[in-house]
């Protein structure tokens, strides 16, 4: 804003030895000397006047400084932080411009021209000034052409080729694509209307030259945007503004497909829409997000998302509301990755931690027991062979066959009785069912020695039996 110059009532002072507080409350002089003095670029200082602020209930203060200032050295406001102010810090300006000053330098000018003030007032008649007004015209106008010129000239990246013969051949652009990228370009092209329409035609043959050699034949004066028109008239869709949008209505998102790609399509009808004038460019962001919450597959998460969102804010652009939904589907991807490069991963054992130096009180009973069930089975082990080895076979008399057959029946009715004791097995061969001096079979150490800890176990010589 403009400074606020404030009269000194007559005091003499140099202007570059003073400035002004603007918005001072109700406040002392020596309070406010005080926050001065606190300035220690501005030197010593004293208080000239105060003038009220017509808009507020402030007041100007003239304050005049031992030493020069300027914008530079000055402070941009003045106060004591949580107590007073702070006060903005304006200078005073110089007036650098007089009329005679003015006057002094136009004379000098005219003389140095070779002219008088009586010429100059010639050059002011109103004859005089439209013909001047008309050259300074014509003037501005070659000035434009010839900035212009550089632009039309400068390289630029041609068109793609474009005949309009169907099939497309190879090297060429279909219709749609290359319309979309001509009038783009046509937009951007900071030339005359003449160079844009030799870069049209430079990309145009067969078909597509022969409608606009028609077309220049017939209107000489064709803009760029006629060529665009007649071209678009020859090898457009047929389709007007009202299908196209009907069909718009209908474009709904595939199954598999991806909602960015479905934008893609969406926006692809809509300016096919905006080129047959179907549609403002206003209405564009409106229409594209209401297709998008009606034609959206109902299990799409991100359309789920913009389902409940899209009331709460104005319509996004396209390219905000393409930036969203492709960030959402890279954010959803790298889950799905990070998840299956888990599932694919091998599962390792966890090892198991080394056992610790401190003796456990379970583990050395277990151990204690463990020596005594082994002693035991030693001594069983021995009192097994000395028993096999001292026992012998007594010498039987020779009995008569009827005595003999008696004696062999009750050895049978006998086995036959101890076959059903539990625990009873033989300590020569091992079998069950009868003892070692009533046994005809072949002396089976190893076998008796395995009964024999089997029986050891059952009997409750180790942890947890019952």
């Amino acid at each position: 804003s403009a400074l606020i110059r404030v009269e000194d009532n007559g005091t003499e002072g140099d202007p570059t030895h003073a400035l002004v507080l603007s918005g001072v409350c109700d406040i002392s002089d020596e309070v406010l000397q005080e926050v001065l003095s606190s300035v220690k670029i501005l030197g010593k200082t004293r208080i000239v006047d105060k003038r009220s602020d017509l808009t507020s209930k402030t007041d100007f203060v003239l304050v005049q400084t031992l030493t020069n200032v300027t914008e530079h050295t000055l402070p941009d406001q003045v106060g004591v932080p949580g107590e007073v102010g702070p006060w903005p810090v304006h200078i005073i300006p110089l007036e650098t411009e007089h009329q005679g000053d003015f006057q002094a330098k136009l004379l000098s000018f005219l003389e140095h021209e070779g002219k008088s003030m009586s010429d100059v007032k010639g050059l002011l008649n109103p004859s005089s000034l439209d013909v001047n007004t008309a050259l300074i015209n014509a003037i501005s106008s070659l000035v434009d052409k010839c900035n212009a010129a550089p632009a039309d000239i400068q390289s630029y990246r041609k068109l793609r080729m474009f005949s309009g013969v169907r099939p497309t051949p190879s090297g060429e652009e279909e219709y749609d694509a290359w319309a979309e990228q001509t009038t783009h370009m046509l937009e951007e092209w900071q030339c005359s209307d003449s160079v844009k329409k030799q870069r049209v035609v430079e990309s145009l043959k067969g078909p597509a030259a022969d409608i606009i050699r028609f077309l220049r034949v017939q209107n000489p004066k064709a803009t760029a945007n006629d060529y665009m028109q007649a071209l678009e008239t020859a090898f457009g869709t047929t389709e007007t503004s009202s299908d196209l949008l009907v069909k718009f209505r209908h474009t709904f998102q595939s199954e598999g497909e991806k909602l960015s790609t479905y934008l893609l399509r969406l926006d692809k009808l809509l300016h096919c829409i905006f080129r047959k004038g179907g549609l403002q460019l206003a209405d564009m962001n409106r229409l594209r997000i209401e297709q998008v919450v009606r034609g959206a597959l109902p299990h799409d998460m991100i359309a789920m998302r913009i389902r409940m969102t899209h009331k709460l804010r104005p319509p996004p652009s396209f390219n905000d509301l393409l930036k969203d939904v492709r960030e959402e589907e890279d954010m959803l991807q790298g889950r799905t990755d990070a998840k299956s490069m888990v599932m694919s991963k091998p599962v390792t054992s966890v090892p198991k931690p080394a056992p610790e130096n401190k003796a456990d009180p379970e583990v050395e009973k277990l151990k204690r027991e463990l020596r005594e069930i082994k002693a035991e089975m030693n001594n069983l082990k021995v009192a097994t062979v000395a028993t096999a080895a001292a026992q012998t076979e007594p010498k039987c008399p020779k009995l008569d066959n009827t005595t003999k057959n008696r004696y062999q029946r009750n050895i049978t009715s006998q086995r036959s009785k101890n076959t059903d004791l539990p625990g009873i097995f033989c300590y020569r061969c091992g079998e069950d069912g009868h003892y070692m001096r009533d046994c005809d079979g072949v002396e089976n150490l190893q076998r008796v020695n395995k009964r024999l800890i089997k029986l050891t176990k059952k009997s409750g010589n180790y942890q947890g039996a019952q």
